[in-house]
């Protein structure tokens, strides 16, 4: 039996629920910690959700691709990501992001696997916590930015 390889992120936050879900969903917001790239998505269960990079010739590129799975504002969004990079092609991980209340005001819980069944998942789960804890910081202070 496989162990589950699920990258999580606990991240307590002095700001409201409400901040936090703008920083989560507005293109011009999640530009600011998700590495140059903006989330563009319909938010209708089943739409596609992409994270483009916006170019100097006003094209974008896109460098994530997946599928809105689950959306309940301010609570819960959910999406599939398709891993493009070679020898992943096919393979999905889920991606959660999980508001609720905390002492301090909203906790907000990243998650995303199981990469136990990826080729190299140990390697694959290493890369994806350590991408999140590098933007960390930054999600951080865009969430408590937001006015």
């Amino acid at each position: 039996m496989r162990k589950s390889l699920w990258a999580r992120l606990e991240l307590p936050l002095a700001t409201t629920k409400e901040n936090i879900w703008l920083a989560l969903t507005l293109p011009e917001l999640t530009e600011q910690y998700m590495y140059n790239c903006q989330l563009h998505c319909k938010w209708e269960l089943g739409s596609d959700a992409l994270w483009r990079e916006f170019q100097e010739d006003g094209s974008f590129i896109t460098h994530v691709s997946g599928t809105l799975l689950d959306y309940q504002p301010y609570s819960l969004l959910r999406f599939k990501i398709n891993h493009q990079r070679d020898g992943l092609n096919g393979q999905t991980s889920e991606l959660g992001f999980i508001l609720s209340p905390s002492q301090k005001g909203v906790l907000l819980t990243v998650e995303q696997g199981d990469f136990s069944t990826f080729p190299q998942a140990e390697e694959i789960y290493a890369e994806c916590v350590s991408g999140w804890n590098y933007v960390q910081e930054k999600l951080i202070a865009t969430c408590l930015s937001v006015k």
